[in-house]
């Protein structure tokens, strides 16, 4: 079996995860726009393609994939995601299972806005959301939204523009500010993490939580594990609601009146490694539905305190098809 990311990145952890869990002989190979890449020190094979925004990128990802008899393609990416979600019949018509959800879903997931929507159809706690400074106000007066408020990019990532406004002053500005704002009630409680799975006929197969002890660049960096009964039937609701195919992270806010939904990425997430270690494993879930298993769902498994600390880790680039300018072949 061959396994292929896309913009592997910084996810080296995530193919020696997919390593263990295979057989002697099945490789895990990487793909990135940028030579590098520090996934690439773990892949088997490692190639250098155009950015996912370019129009030929689907082309060349699925042209590799072919010409190498790739099994599974496994994107990491927001971008991405949105990319290769309409090309998943496209893949499976020439044997390779692309672990995307349906274009729908993503849809939904990256834009903020459709999420809160999605929550409230599906009485799913979420914070309150709105689309002008003027609605808000307008809350405000009726007290349905308070002091302070959020204002964030409905399609934004890595907690990158979002701003805390404790007045109207700033709420304008902020607003004007952002690129394709919403304004959100803000919630003061401790932030969860979810790593769901689901397999590829959206049955819920799994639900990890951890609560979050820190974060770097919108990123989960230290995490500890919870079996808290309220937070694993609030995943399950949610996964019964959406679907998924393969691994979410999901982030909720834990507020006085019980969980509250932020964003859904339906990706593995920077603190699946938590989930990891606490027994989900879903680099075998996703092997086993390859090979034509019928998966047995584990909910309610996700143990308590399994705690994660990330590191930096210093490597050495030294594939060949690295040069000393950094350009890249696109292969050995």
């Amino acid at each position: 079996m061959k396994i292929l990311f896309s913009s592997v990145g910084r996810r080296g952890y995530l193919v020696k995860y997919f390593k263990q869990a295979l057989s002697s002989g099945d490789q895990v190979w990487g793909v990135d726009s940028n030579p590098y890449a520090p996934g690439f020190a773990y892949c088997d094979r490692r190639f250098v393609l155009s950015e996912v925004v370019d129009p030929t990128y689907p082309d060349k990802l699925l042209n590799l994939c072919c010409e190498n008899n790739i099994d599974i393609v496994i994107p990491l990416i927001d971008p991405e995601l949105e990319i290769l979600a309409p090309q998943r019949e496209l893949f499976t018509g020439h044997g390779i299972m692309l672990i995307v959800p349906p274009p729908h879903t993503v849809r939904m997931c990256f834009d903020k806005y459709l999420t809160f929507q999605f929550a409230r159809k599906n009485n799913l706690g979420t914070p309150f959301s709105v689309l002008s400074v003027e609605e808000a106000l307008h809350c405000l007066e009726a007290e349905t939204l308070n002091w302070p408020l959020l204002v964030k990019p409905r399609k934004g990532s890595a907690s990158v523009d979002i701003y805390h406004c404790h007045d109207e002053i700033q709420l304008r500005g902020a607003f004007d500010a952002c690129p394709e704002p919403m304004i959100q009630q803000y919630l003061d409680g401790p932030e969860f993490g979810y790593d769901l799975f689901a397999d590829d006929k959206f049955r819920p197969i799994s639900v990890f939580c951890k609560k979050k002890l820190a974060m770097r660049a919108g990123e989960t960096d230290k995490a500890v594990s919870t079996s808290d009964p309220v937070l694993i039937e609030f995943g399950l609701k949610l996964l019964n609601a959406v679907e998924l195919f393969g691994p979410a992270d999901v982030d909720v806010v834990l507020d006085s009146d019980g969980p509250k939904l932020l964003e859904i990425n339906p990706r593995f997430g920077g603190g699946y490694p938590c989930s990891h270690m606490a027994g989900a494993d879903f680099c075998r879930k996703i092997i086993d539905i390859r090979n034509g298993q019928t998966l047995a769902p584990d909910v309610g498994s996700c143990p308590n305190g399994v705690c994660m600390l990330k590191q930096d880790e210093i490597i050495r680039p030294d594939w060949p098809e690295l040069t000393n300018d950094g350009s890249a072949k696109n292969h050995h």
